[in-house]
Protein backbone atom coordinates (compact mmCIF):
# COMPACT_ATOMS: atom_id res chain seq x y z
CA UNK A 1 0.00 0.00 0.00
CA UNK A 2 3.03 2.52 0.77
CA UNK A 3 4.33 2.13 -2.56
CA UNK A 4 1.28 2.44 -4.40
CA UNK A 5 0.79 5.99 -3.17
CA UNK A 6 5.01 6.74 -3.05
CA UNK A 7 4.42 5.76 -7.01
CA UNK A 8 1.30 8.03 -7.40
CA UNK A 9 3.26 10.73 -6.06
CA UNK A 10 5.89 10.45 -8.29
CA UNK A 11 3.82 9.50 -11.08
CA UNK A 12 1.84 13.27 -10.11
CA UNK A 13 5.27 15.38 -9.52
CA UNK A 14 6.82 14.23 -13.37
CA UNK A 15 3.57 15.61 -15.00
CA UNK A 16 3.25 18.49 -13.18
CA UNK A 17 6.66 19.61 -12.59
CA UNK A 18 8.31 17.88 -15.44
CA UNK A 19 5.97 18.60 -17.81
CA UNK A 20 6.04 22.31 -16.84
CA UNK A 21 9.99 22.53 -17.88
CA UNK A 22 9.36 21.39 -21.45
CA UNK A 23 9.91 23.97 -23.98
CA UNK A 24 9.31 24.14 -27.31
CA UNK A 25 10.88 25.87 -30.83
CA UNK A 26 9.23 28.42 -33.07
CA UNK A 27 10.63 28.00 -36.37
CA UNK A 28 9.51 30.61 -39.51
CA UNK A 29 10.67 32.25 -42.78
CA UNK A 30 11.01 35.61 -43.67
CA UNK A 31 11.22 36.74 -47.16
CA UNK A 32 13.15 40.04 -47.96
CA UNK A 33 14.67 40.28 -51.57
CA UNK A 34 16.74 43.07 -52.98
CA UNK A 35 18.17 43.73 -49.74
CA UNK A 36 21.64 41.64 -49.17
CA UNK A 37 22.09 42.89 -45.07
CA UNK A 38 18.54 42.76 -43.81
CA UNK A 39 19.47 39.79 -41.18
CA UNK A 40 21.69 42.40 -39.34
CA UNK A 41 18.70 44.81 -39.01
CA UNK A 42 16.31 42.19 -38.36
CA UNK A 43 14.87 40.06 -34.55
CA UNK A 44 12.17 38.11 -33.85
CA UNK A 45 10.17 39.03 -31.39
CA UNK A 46 8.36 36.61 -29.75
CA UNK A 47 5.61 37.40 -26.50
CA UNK A 48 6.59 41.20 -26.87
CA UNK A 49 10.24 40.45 -26.24
CA UNK A 50 10.03 37.47 -23.89
CA UNK A 51 11.84 35.87 -26.05
CA UNK A 52 14.37 36.07 -28.93
CA UNK A 53 15.75 34.49 -32.06
CA UNK A 54 17.60 35.91 -35.12
CA UNK A 55 17.45 35.63 -38.88
CA UNK A 56 20.16 33.04 -40.83
CA UNK A 57 21.34 34.01 -44.06
CA UNK A 58 18.82 31.62 -45.47
CA UNK A 59 16.35 33.69 -44.15
CA UNK A 60 14.86 31.06 -41.66
CA UNK A 61 14.78 31.22 -37.94
CA UNK A 62 14.48 29.13 -34.59
CA UNK A 63 13.45 30.67 -31.47
CA UNK A 64 13.94 28.04 -28.37
CA UNK A 65 13.53 27.25 -25.31
CA UNK A 66 9.28 28.70 -25.63
CA UNK A 67 7.08 27.26 -22.90
CA UNK A 68 3.63 26.54 -24.12
CA UNK A 69 1.31 29.39 -24.26
CA UNK A 70 -0.18 32.15 -26.92
CA UNK A 71 1.95 34.21 -28.38
CA UNK A 72 2.50 37.49 -30.54
CA UNK A 73 5.59 36.59 -32.67
CA UNK A 74 6.98 40.10 -34.53
CA UNK A 75 9.79 40.53 -37.35
CA UNK A 76 11.60 43.43 -36.46
CA UNK A 77 13.07 46.10 -38.84
CA UNK A 78 13.80 49.20 -39.16
CA UNK A 79 13.16 49.41 -42.94
CA UNK A 80 10.13 47.08 -43.37
CA UNK A 81 6.64 46.83 -42.22
CA UNK A 82 5.71 43.11 -41.59
CA UNK A 83 2.63 41.62 -40.03
CA UNK A 84 2.96 39.81 -37.25
CA UNK A 85 1.44 36.27 -36.63
CA UNK A 86 0.06 34.81 -33.32
CA UNK A 87 1.17 31.32 -32.37
CA UNK A 88 0.01 28.86 -29.61
CA UNK A 89 1.87 26.04 -28.16
CA UNK A 90 -0.72 23.63 -26.21
CA UNK A 91 0.90 21.63 -23.49
CA UNK A 92 -1.73 19.19 -23.42
CA UNK A 93 -1.26 18.11 -26.72
CA UNK A 94 2.50 17.59 -26.49
CA UNK A 95 3.20 20.85 -28.07
CA UNK A 96 1.27 21.07 -30.90
CA UNK A 97 1.77 24.48 -33.01
CA UNK A 98 -1.24 26.47 -34.29
CA UNK A 99 -0.65 29.68 -36.35
CA UNK A 100 -2.88 32.48 -36.82
CA UNK A 101 -3.20 35.89 -38.19
CA UNK A 102 -3.51 38.95 -35.88
CA UNK A 103 -6.28 40.78 -36.34
CA UNK A 104 -6.45 43.67 -33.44
CA UNK A 105 -9.83 44.24 -34.74
CA UNK A 106 -11.81 41.34 -34.61
CA UNK A 107 -9.21 39.42 -31.73
CA UNK A 108 -11.60 35.91 -31.85
CA UNK A 109 -11.90 36.04 -35.49
CA UNK A 110 -9.53 32.56 -36.22
CA UNK A 111 -7.59 33.10 -40.30
CA UNK A 112 -5.30 30.19 -39.89
CA UNK A 113 -1.90 30.43 -41.42
CA UNK A 114 0.55 27.30 -42.12
CA UNK A 115 3.48 26.34 -39.72
CA UNK A 116 6.36 26.60 -39.93
CA UNK A 117 5.65 30.43 -40.22
CA UNK A 118 6.32 32.18 -43.00
CA UNK A 119 6.57 36.15 -43.09
CA UNK A 120 6.66 38.54 -46.03
CA UNK A 121 6.91 42.07 -46.29
CA UNK A 122 3.93 44.33 -46.16
CA UNK A 123 5.47 48.07 -47.71
CA UNK A 124 8.58 49.35 -46.90
CA UNK A 125 9.12 52.26 -43.65
CA UNK A 126 8.45 55.23 -45.05
CA UNK A 127 10.14 57.65 -42.59
CA UNK A 128 8.77 61.13 -43.90
CA UNK A 129 5.79 62.42 -45.47
CA UNK A 130 5.94 63.31 -48.91
CA UNK A 131 6.38 66.91 -49.86
CA UNK A 132 2.96 68.51 -50.70
CA UNK A 133 3.43 69.94 -54.30
CA UNK A 134 1.47 72.95 -55.90
CA UNK A 135 -0.30 71.58 -59.18
CA UNK A 136 -2.55 73.51 -61.69
CA UNK A 137 -5.89 71.29 -60.69
CA UNK A 138 -5.23 73.06 -56.50
CA UNK A 139 -6.76 76.37 -58.01
CA UNK A 140 -10.38 74.72 -59.16
CA UNK A 141 -10.10 72.80 -55.69
CA UNK A 142 -9.96 76.21 -54.02
CA UNK A 143 -13.27 77.91 -52.34
CA UNK A 144 -12.86 81.11 -53.60
CA UNK A 145 -13.42 80.23 -57.59
CA UNK A 146 -17.21 79.02 -57.87
CA UNK A 147 -17.81 82.86 -55.77
CA UNK A 148 -15.09 84.31 -58.97
CA UNK A 149 -16.79 82.45 -61.81
CA UNK A 150 -20.80 82.90 -61.02
CA UNK A 151 -20.50 86.71 -61.28
CA UNK A 152 -18.61 86.80 -64.69
CA UNK A 153 -20.86 83.98 -65.82
CA UNK A 154 -23.80 85.92 -64.88
CA UNK A 155 -21.97 89.48 -66.87
CA UNK A 156 -21.12 87.56 -70.05
CA UNK A 157 -23.40 84.77 -70.43
CA UNK A 158 -26.91 85.99 -69.76
CA UNK A 159 -27.06 88.90 -71.39
CA UNK A 160 -26.67 86.65 -74.63
CA UNK A 161 -28.53 84.37 -73.76
CA UNK A 162 -31.63 87.27 -73.08
CA UNK A 163 -30.63 87.91 -76.63
CA UNK A 164 -31.12 84.41 -78.00
CA UNK A 165 -34.92 84.60 -76.91
CA UNK A 166 -38.02 85.35 -78.87
CA UNK A 167 -39.17 88.81 -79.35
CA UNK A 168 -42.09 88.85 -76.98
CA UNK A 169 -40.02 87.36 -74.23
CA UNK A 170 -37.14 90.06 -74.90
CA UNK A 171 -39.84 92.94 -74.89
CA UNK A 172 -41.75 91.93 -71.65
CA UNK A 173 -38.14 91.29 -70.18
CA UNK A 174 -37.28 95.11 -70.95
CA UNK A 175 -40.58 96.51 -69.87
CA UNK A 176 -40.27 95.04 -66.64
CA UNK A 177 -36.52 96.17 -66.22
CA UNK A 178 -37.79 99.83 -67.21
CA UNK A 179 -40.30 99.65 -64.81
CA UNK A 180 -38.49 98.48 -61.81
CA UNK A 181 -35.44 101.21 -63.17
CA UNK A 182 -38.81 103.91 -63.12
CA UNK A 183 -38.70 106.41 -60.67
CA UNK A 184 -42.50 107.21 -60.55
CA UNK A 185 -43.51 103.58 -60.30
CA UNK A 186 -46.37 103.55 -57.84
CA UNK A 187 -45.87 102.16 -54.36
CA UNK A 188 -46.38 98.89 -53.72
CA UNK A 189 -48.80 98.87 -51.01
CA UNK A 190 -50.98 101.20 -53.09
CA UNK A 191 -50.83 98.62 -55.89
CA UNK A 192 -52.04 95.84 -53.11
CA UNK A 193 -54.22 98.43 -51.45
CA UNK A 194 -56.70 99.13 -54.58
CA UNK A 195 -56.46 95.13 -55.69
CA UNK A 196 -57.95 94.07 -52.51
CA UNK A 197 -60.14 97.01 -52.22
CA UNK A 198 -58.67 99.01 -49.47
CA UNK A 199 -58.20 102.21 -48.73
CA UNK A 200 -55.69 104.55 -50.02
CA UNK A 201 -52.90 106.01 -48.09
CA UNK A 202 -53.01 109.58 -47.59
CA UNK A 203 -49.76 111.22 -49.71
CA UNK A 204 -47.60 113.37 -47.60
CA UNK A 205 -47.20 116.53 -49.41
CA UNK A 206 -44.74 119.66 -48.37
CA UNK A 207 -45.83 122.59 -49.46
CA UNK A 208 -42.88 124.92 -50.53
CA UNK A 209 -43.16 128.45 -49.15
CA UNK A 210 -41.72 130.95 -51.40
Amino acid sequence: MFWAILIGVVAIWHDVVLADDTTYEIRGQIAISNDPNWQTRTVISVGFGEYYGYAQQNGSFVVPNVNPGSYIVEVLNPNYIIAPIRVEISSKATGRIRARKVDYVQPNEVMLVKYPLVFRVMERTNFFEKRETWQLTDIFKSPMVPMLVLPIFFMLVLPKIKDMQDPETKKELEDASKMMSNPTMPDMSDMLASLFGGAKKPKNTKKIRR
